[in-house]
């Protein structure tokens, strides 16, 4: 039976937020304003093309909108043991 690794990717206006809960910008939310915070993230395309490199893929993609009409993608990421 084949092992599998799971990732779950929040995107946010286009950028990769957090990965398996963790925050993925290069700045620290605390450490700046939220737009710069934001912008420390990778774009969702590159964060995707460097993921597959290293193996995983892409196997589902929710969206729902939080509060203030926010719109948040959940990406689904996968790859072999």
């Amino acid at each position: 039976m084949e092992q599998y690794e799971y990732r779950v990717c929040q995107a946010q206006q286009s950028r990769v937020t957090f990965v398996n809960g963790q925050w993925a910008g290069e700045i620290s939310r605390d450490d700046a304003d939220a737009p710069t915070a934001l912008n420390s993230c990778p774009e969702v395309w590159d964060y995707l093309d460097q993921a597959g490199g290293e193996g995983w893929a892409l196997v589902a993609v929710t969206t729902r909108i939080e509060a203030a009409e926010q719109v948040v993608d959940l990406l689904y990421l996968r790859k072999r043991c």
